[in-house]
C-alpha cells in the first residue's frame, strides 16, 4: 500500500476529527450529557419527568459526576498560562503600530485598456438570428 492509499486520508481524516474534538472540550459535553442522563433518570424514580428535568437543569441538585467534572474543567482551564485572546490582542497591536508607520500611499494611475484584437467592433451590436440556428 502507498501512503496515497484512500485508507491512509480516511484515518488522517478521523483522527484529525477526534483531535478537534477532544481540543473543543467535546468529551467533557459527553461527560455531561451522560450525567444529566443519569439525572433524569434518578430523580424520574422518585416524582414525574417534569420535575426531574427541572431538578436536573436547575443547578441546586448537582450529581457527584458533575461537581468532578466542573472541578476538571476549572483545573484545565486554570492550568493554561496565556489565554489566546491574550495573543491575538498582541497581534492586533503590532498590526495597528505597522499600519501607522509612514509607508507612502501608491501612485494612482487611470487603467487603459486597448481594444480587443479577435472581435470586429459592428459584430458586437447586431441582434442573433432568429431563429436561433440549433446546432446539429
Amino acid at each position: 500500500m502507498t501512503p496515497t492509499h484512500p485508507i491512509f486520508r480516511h484515518c488522517a481524516s478521523a483522527l484529525m476529527g477526534l483531535a478537534l474534538f477532544l481540543v473543543a472540550g467535546g468529551h467533557w459535553a459527553m461527560l455531561q450529557g451522560v450525567a444529566w442522563t443519569s439525572m433524569v433518570r434518578d430523580f424520574s424514580k422518585s416524582g414525574s419527568l417534569t420535575e426531574a428535568v427541572g431538578k436536573t437543569f436547575d443547578g441546586k441538585h448537582p450529581c457527584a459526576m458533575c461537581k468532578k467534572i466542573a472541578k476538571a474543567k476549572s483545573s484545565e482551564s486554570s492550568e493554561q498560562q496565556v489565554p489566546a485572546s491574550v495573543k491575538a490582542e498582541k497581534k492586533a497591536e503590532a498590526f495597528v503600530a505597522s499600519a501607522l508607520s509612514d509607508v507612502p500611499m501608491p501612485i494612482a494611475r487611470p487603467i487603459v485598456y486597448g481594444p480587443a484584437p479577435f472581435v470586429v467592433m459592428p459584430e458586437r451590436f447586431f441582434a442573433p438570428p432568429v431563429p436561433v440556428p440549433i446546432a446539429a
